[in-house]
């Protein structure tokens, strides 16, 4: 990826023979370096298509941007004569345009991304289902090999290349990876991650977003699963139970992702077979042997002042397991009165009044946070639902969390988009975003499973690795495979 350095280098270059022109001589006879700056913003457009949208280029495209106006202002105030701006910039306003350029520049070059942008092909099965865009990380050289299979489920709609180093990195641990996203991803839907992100948990109207998107997300999980097992075919020769096996399914997701996998579980859960044998959580004939929650925040497990417990049957006293929004009442006098006292309700400010009731599940899962986790007022409005689930957690329960990780550093934002991930940052004063983020991510991931396979007695094909440094781990109820 050090290749776009080099477009960054020349904008700069652009920016500043424009600025510095009023310092030398033979500079102000140039008369063309008066369109200079609008043509480092070009090139800054022209590395969208190349490379996407990069964000530590922003700064340096405002910047670009202000002065081309600036220059062609001046250009047109003297009637169209390239002479007329000769002089550039004046010699008092020079100096801070250049520590604005520093500025800048720095960023743009220092917060460049760390790895290839380009989306994994090596090793990659790409398939069309329905309105979704599926990959398939596995190992295409040799004899094909039954790996353990992991669905993996992006942070956010439209934002598949965020998670791209991961899965490969658990590819190369062992794994076949499945990664999926629905495609005609908007703005909007953007929006709403990002509101229902900053604050799901303590905002009723971002609440109700962030239950939305869980919604979303577990009807792509239901979906998932039964594609899955259908066993589907990924290319002209090959199967997908080829390549991955049934028996050592785990599904893992991000944000309202793995929230969505806890929510579903719990569901479940309350199941006769399954409370008779815990941990055995089979849907269509495929095991799922554990899940993995990565900074899922549990929207639906927070009491907003808006959704209220409800019977599901009139005249019954079974309340929802998650609050949601009641049906409204029978006849038309009743409904409208209903609908326009909520109005009323929804004029003034809604907050987060609590949990309701928190889920107990029975499947292996392990949770991986941030270490802001650790701060008390993290534990009580953030973390609060996750870290009651996990105290309350019926089976093996894991906590994991590494020194200076923040919400964003388990996917492939450090080395993608590190300026967006430094906006997050952790707790502690060592960083946790550099270019080995999406290993260690996949290295504990790897040895949650292959925990879970050793107690069941399967073989395993997946590489322990030692625990990545910094990591601080905490686990509830061993594990002891009874669920075969």
């Amino acid at each position: 990826m050090q290749e776009i350095l080099i477009p960054k280098a020349l904008i700069t270059l652009f920016l500043f023979v424009f600025i510095i022109r009023p310092f030398i001589r033979k500079l102000r006879a140039l008369n063309g370096l008066a369109w200079l700056p609008l043509l480092a913003l070009l090139t800054i457009i022209a590395l969208i298509p190349a490379y996407g949208i990069r964000p530590e280029t922003l700064p340096l495209f405002v910047f670009a941007a202000v002065l081309s106006v600036v220059s062609i202002s001046r250009i047109a105030r003297g009637g169209g004569r390239l002479n007329h701006f000769r002089k550039g910039p004046s010699l008092i306003f020079s100096l801070p345009l250049l520590a604005l350029l520093t500025v800048t520049a720095g960023i743009a070059f220092y917060f460049s991304p760390q790895k290839d942008t380009a989306l994994s092909t090596q090793g990659v099965y790409t398939l069309r289902e329905r309105e979704y865009n599926i990959r398939v990380y596995t190992e295409r050289e040799g004899r094909p090999s039954q790996r353990p299979l992991l669905v993996l489920l992006p942070p956010a709609p439209g934002s598949l290349a965020a998670i791209d180093h991961v899965a490969a990195e658990l590819r190369n641990l062992g794994f076949t990876v499945l990664t999926s996203e629905r495609s005609g991803t908007g703005p909007a839907k953007l929006f709403r991650s990002l509101n229902a992100f900053f604050s799901g948990t303590s905002s009723a109207r971002a609440n109700a977003r962030g239950r939305q998107l869980e919604d979303a997300r577990k009807e792509d999980i239901r979906f998932l699963l039964s594609w899955i097992s259908r066993n589907p075919q990924v290319d002209e020769r090959t199967w997908l139970f080829d390549i991955a096996s049934a028996e050592a399914v785990f599904l893992a997701g991000y944000g309202a992702g793995g929230s969505a996998l806890v929510l579903l579980e719990n569901l479940f859960s309350d199941s006769a077979a399954i409370q008779s044998s815990p941990g055995a959580f089979d849907s269509r004939g495929i095991n799922i042997r554990g899940l993995i929650a990565i900074e899922s925040p549990l929207w639906s497990v927070f009491r907003n002042d808006r959704y209220q417990p409800f019977a599901l049957t009139p005249g019954t006293p079974t309340e929802v397991i998650f609050d949601q929004e009641p049906p409204p009442p029978e006849g038309w006098f009743n409904s409208v009165r209903h609908g326009f006292g909520r109005r009323i309700s929804e004029i003034g400010p809604q907050g987060i009044s609590g949990l309701g009731q928190v889920p107990q599940i029975y499947t292996p899962v392990l949770f991986l946070v941030s270490d802001r986790s650790r701060e008390s007022s993290y534990q009580s409005g953030r973390y609060r639902a996750l870290l009651e689930t996990f105290r309350s957690a019926r089976g093996l329960a894991v906590l994991a969390s590494a020194d200076g990780a923040g919400p964003l550093d388990y996917s492939d934002f450090p080395v993608r988009h590190p300026l967006i991930s430094a906006f997050f940052p952790g707790r502690s004063d060592t960083p946790f975003r550099n270019i080995e983020a999406p290993a260690k991510t996949a290295a504990v991931i790897a040895n949650f499973a292959d925990g879970i396979l050793e107690s069941l007695g399967k073989s395993s094909l997946l590489q322990r690795q030692p625990d990545p440094a910094g990591f601080q781990i905490e686990s509830r109820n061993e594990f002891t495979g009874n669920g075969e």
